[in-house]
């Protein structure tokens, strides 16, 4: 088994960030921040002219004074997320709207945005990640229209306020419930929990568990016609982002938010997308052929008229149905050998071993020595939230120079804590002029269920899976030996999700799962006697003694599932990334015009999934926020074919190998986003990435 170092604390050569700030304070931090950072911008502007403006007297003032706001802000704006007092989450949150004015006030200087150009275009040769700096901020600032005229930027200032309104007005609107009367017979199939509450998720819920057809039909067009307003605000918005790219010098919006990243085509990604659709159509078409089975013998068995169609909205119900019967997979047993806090402890041994880390948790006696004020309490902002020092074991490196940064763990829900499960970043690392090191502090910012005293949070298979992605973010946030702070950790979109997702893959091999998992009943007698009891029950299945690791018919199962659940995952992802870049790719205003958003909507799912179309298009498109929210939905189709490029290239034959995990570590994620993410990658892989291993993990076995 693979174990996670416990040891007492070796002294960190830095203190970990304390979190005493209250709200007034906050905001005081706050304001002393955006006052330094505006005075070094106006120095900057008074002291240098276009002729005189070099990396030391123009980039350099810009860029310390950004890592040291960067360093406090981070941490400022994460309060919001986990604080136990009120007061400072709405400090937080205000502090935040602060930075972001500062942020637009910056992104309008045309004086600074000149000093920029005269380094630019001076000739001086700056070191590769000081170029990336000026490239990165040049492109920003034209963006934001400094390279247009008073009048255009009028214009795009115009049109962007115009977009925030129609965008909050949809994305408000996606939050309406739709109202639906259902007896409980239709219900069935429903939990009974979810059936008295009916909160978030519902409408998912109920498409993936309710026996009657006729009923999800209901429930999915009930769900579409509450936002039915939304559908001219789509073709409102492509003709104001469509107005605002041909301001900014580009054919459609599609080209100019794809500009400057991995994938910067927009025609060779629609192409991709078509690929992946084409090339899955074999093993897509037998999916759907063993669903439409399914479906016939269902509604035969429960004497319900069959039209001989499938339809989107049957997809979510038989698509469970084919995981809990074709892969007998017992998801609740499966749940019994990942105790949350033993998973934790058994990652963290397998991160400590495959990137040559280890990982010191901070005891109630250690907390009084790192704070400066002797407060350990101070070090923690809650008192159930983990501390763990990072340590680099990869050399023989002098005392204190391996150190790496902090890593927090905030596994709990409670009263005002953000919801969801994310990796958050609390300060970026980066080199100080004099050589000297500010380390990273990320934390888990997750709401799995508390344990109690009889039986610990069981995660299920999908819960292990999102941890480890999760843990692999914090992984890229600390290890990062960047110089500046912009670019601790990833930031590309294109490839943010890459690493982690490709880390996904360690939870579904034999090997590893056989290290991640212990049954529950061997953590305490307590836990024990709550097993045995289930046991005697029938509330859990039986075992010849006292179960240990995961049994091989339940990875076997859970292997042969990740077929099914990929197909379907990126069929999902090509088909909304289609939607999303015909929406983008309009290049007229008479395109634009003759969006018909419901039809398409309608004919991409068909083509994608090869479901039938339904005699009825209801406005299935409107309801979901993400066309706002996500910067372009192609990014996780893109970044999953690097993920399974990685992992084939360099994992596939030892997923614990130590040479592999290291060289991994020192070629992409020490980087951060300092390099370009395709020469990491080429590098890494000795070849341009390709599509070969993403189609190979998802073939149906």
């Amino acid at each position: 088994m693979v174990q996670v170092t416990v040891q007492s604390m070796s002294r960190p050569p830095a203190l970990p960030p304390l979190f005493n700030l209250t709200a007034e304070s906050l905001l005081a931090d706050t304001h002393r921040l955006l006052e330094r950072a505006r005075k070094v911008q106006d120095d900057v502007v008074a002291a240098v002219t276009d002729k005189t403006a070099t990396l030391a007297n123009t980039l350099l003032p810009l860029i310390r004074e950004e890592n040291a706001q960067l360093y406090e802000r981070q941490q400022i704006e994460f309060y919001a997320a986990v604080s136990i007092d009120a007061a400072v989450r709405e400090a937080s949150q205000k502090a935040s709207s602060l930075f972001d004015d500062f942020d637009t006030d910056t992104a309008a200087r045309q004086d600074v945005y000149d000093l920029l150009i005269a380094v630019r275009d001076s000739g001086e040769v700056l070191d590769a990640e000081s170029q990336r700096w000026l490239t990165k901020s040049i492109s920003s600032f034209e963006r934001n229209g400094l390279s247009l005229s008073a009048d255009g930027r009028a214009s795009l200032k115009r049109i962007n306020a115009d977009l925030t309104k129609l965008e909050l007005e949809y994305i408000d609107r996606c939050d309406d419930a739709a109202e639906l009367w259902c007896t409980r017979e239709e219900l069935d199939g429903l939990d009974a929990s979810l059936l008295d509450e009916m909160g978030a998720g519902a409408v998912h819920s109920m498409q993936q568990r309710v026996h009657n057809s006729h009923t999800r039909w209901r429930v999915y067009e009930a769900a579409a016609n509450t936002c039915h307003a939304n559908v001219p605000l789509l073709r409102q918005v492509a003709a104001l982002r469509l107005e605002k790219a041909k301001l900014l010098g580009h054919d459609s919006y599609g080209s100019l938010r794809m500009a400057g990243r991995m994938d910067s085509d927009p025609v060779k990604m629609q192409r991709f997308l078509e690929n992946i659709v084409d090339r899955l159509a074999p093993v897509k078409d037998t999916l759907v052929s063993t669903c439409r089975k399914m479906k016939h013998d269902d509604l035969e068995s429960r004497h319900e008229e069959d039209d001989g169609k499938f339809y989107s909205w049957d997809r979510p119900y038989y698509s469970e149905k084919l995981l809990s019967h074709k892969y007998a997979l017992d998801s609740k047993t499966v749940s019994e050998y990942f105790a949350l806090d033993e998973t934790v402890t058994r990652m963290l041994g397998i991160f400590e071993h495959v990137m040559s880390l280890t990982f010191q948790e901070l005891r109630k006696s250690d907390s009084g020595n790192l704070a400066s004020d002797g407060n350990g309490d101070v070090i923690i902002w809650q008192d159930e939230v983990q501390v763990f020092a990072v340590w680099d074991t990869s050399s023989s490196s002098s005392a204190g120079s391996n150190f790496l940064g902090w890593l927090y763990m905030d596994m709990h829900p409670r009263e005002g804590k953000r919801s969801g499960f994310s990796d958050q970043p609390v300060c970026p690392a980066y080199t100080n002029i004099d050589g000297t090191r500010k380390y990273a502090a990320t934390a888990l910012v997750c709401n799995f269920d508390k344990p109690t005293k009889q039986k610990p949070c069981l995660l299920n298979h999908g819960e292990v899976v999102l941890l480890f992605h999760e843990l692999g973010h914090a992984m890229h946030d600390l290890v990062s030996q960047t110089q500046y702070a912009r670019f601790s950790g990833a930031s590309c979109g294109d490839f943010n999700e890459a690493p982690s997702q490709m880390l996904e893959e360690w939870c579904w091999y034999p090997e590893t799962l056989r290290k991640l998992s212990r049954h529950y009943s061997n953590l305490s007698p307590e836990y024990m006697q709550t097993w045995q009891a289930d046991v005697d029950a029938g509330r859990s299945k039986a075992t010849t003694g006292q179960p240990d690791t995961l049994p091989e018919d339940l990875i076997n199962a859970l292997v042969r599932s990740k077929q099914a659940k990929s197909i379907v995952r990126t069929l999902g992802l090509a088909n909304v990334s289609l939607f999303e870049l015909a929406l983008t790719s309009a290049s007229s205003s008479e395109a634009v015009e003759a969006l018909d958003t419901t039809l398409l909507w309608h004919e991409t799912a068909c083509k994608t999934f090869s479901f039938d179309m339904p005699s009825k298009l209801v406005p299935a498109q409107a309801n979901q926020p993400m066309w706002f929210t996500v910067d372009g939905l192609y990014v996780y189709l893109a970044s999953q074919v690097y993920s399974s490029d990685m992992f084939a290239t360099v994992f596939k034959q030892d997923p614990m190998s130590k040479e592999a995990g290291l060289r991994y570590r020192r070629t992409v994620l020490e980087n951060g986003s300092s390099v370009d993410e395709g020469e990491l990658l080429e590098s890494l892989l000795g070849r341009a990435p390709n599509t070969d291993a993403l189609f190979e993990s998802i073939r149906i076995r």
